[in-house]
């Protein structure tokens, strides 16, 4: 048996973001993956500016391109500019980005270690121990940071948690003819609750439909007919789906020594469809209720709640805005363009700031517009 005091499943963004942390304040904490890195992930690879600050390092030397300007679109001929003095969006590839986060919580002092697929998980009041077909790991902690099909959330919550959901999305490289419009573009036409993004990187776009919903079937023809409509006959390659975690907002407060982060624990945004930050962000508050706990007698569950609260009440109010949002499409995409909430826009997804004063003020403009709208919405 090999003893650590943290154990990390899943060596993504949320993964490395608890690991980097734990390991630059001197505790053992090791990383595991069933991938070889640099692995390929389906990811828009956005990081908005909230991620770009979250992160501990700087990720310039992996930066495609930036983006100071989002245009949304709706019916053919609905379109609007939100722009910001600033960059809103630094633009990456996924493969690229988790290599070089990697990197640098290795050179943190975090190890990593390749395993194969877990067959247990089992806790005491003192550590938990991971069970693999060769090896056996022990720790004081543990922490899932594998993905939506989690299996350390299944093997301590059960197969469908009832808090937990899944959103959908499929992206593909495209490679169009010079002179293509490289916009940064978020489509609300293609796509029901949801939309289509259009992501420039340099030396192609990534291209993908994204459904906060698992009812809406999006598959590689829907896709490419989507791609074929944008860019016509450009080059497409690569078509990837990924599922999204959903529901840490509804997750109960457990007292475990095993913490899910990232699209594990249910932090993507179902609104925005992003899940760089919430993962970064949950890695980090996991990180801090460990070392808090290993240096006091404090339990790291209650820290953790604590820490993650803030980020839980948002994807509430996230949900939301979702749920009403993807319901009333044109009167979303009339709100969202409003000369009056374009900077309150920006600074919500980019910043992650006044989240609570936005969906409030949207709420108020849709009401003005359809006022029968339940109270409740």
């Amino acid at each position: 048996m090999e003893r650590w005091e943290t154990l990390i499943v899943g060596a993504g963004p949320a993964g490395c973001a608890a690991a980097w942390d734990l390991a630059s304040a001197g505790h053992a904490v090791l990383l595991l993956d069933r991938a070889e890195f640099p692995r390929h992930k389906a990811c828009a690879g956005g990081l908005t500016r909230k991620s770009l600050r979250a992160l501990r390092y700087s990720v310039a030397p992996i930066v495609r391109e930036t983006r100071s300007a989002i245009v949304v679109e709706s019916h053919p001929g609905q379109a609007a500019s939100l722009n910001s003095r600033t960059a809103i969006c630094a633009l990456t590839v996924r493969e690229e980005l988790d290599a070089f986060c990697l990197q640098k919580t290795l050179a943190a002092g975090a190890q990593f270690s390749k395993i194969g697929p877990i067959l247990a998980i089992e806790e005491t009041d003192n550590e938990v121990q991971l069970r693999t077909a060769d090896r056996t790991f022990r720790a004081q902690f543990l922490i899932g940071a594998d993905g939506v099909h989690s299996r350390v959330r299944q093997l301590t919550c059960g197969d469908a948690p009832p808090w937990f959901r899944r959103g959908f999305a499929l992206e593909a490289q495209v490679f169009p003819s010079a002179g293509d419009n490289s916009d940064l573009v978020f489509d609300l036409a293609p796509v029901r609750h949801g939309y289509g993004w259009i992501f420039p990187k340099g030396d192609h776009l990534n291209v993908g439909l994204y459904s906060e919903s698992t009812n809406e079937r999006i598959d590689r023809v829907r896709l490419g007919d989507y791609i074929a409509m944008r860019f016509g006959g450009a080059r497409s390659e690569s078509a990837t789906g990924q599922f999204l975690g959903f529901g840490a907002d509804r997750a109960p407060v457990v007292p475990l020594r095993t913490f899910l982060v990232g699209d594990a624990g249910g932090f993507a945004d179902p609104l925005t469809g992003e899940g760089i930050h919430g993962a970064i962000a949950s890695g980090q508050a996991a990180a801090a209720a460990i070392h808090a706990a290993l240096k006091s007698s404090r339990p790291a569950y209650r820290a953790f709640a604590a820490l993650t609260a803030p980020l839980r009440q948002d994807l509430r109010l996230s949900a939301s805005g979702a749920r009403w949002f993807y319901g009333n499409p044109d009167l979303g995409f009339r709100a969202l363009t409003s000369p009056l909430f374009r900077g309150a826009v920006i600074n919500a997804y980019a910043n992650g700031t006044k989240i609570a004063a936005l969906a409030n003020a949207i709420r108020r403009f849709a009401r003005a517009f359809a006022p029968e709208m339940p109270a409740g919405v």
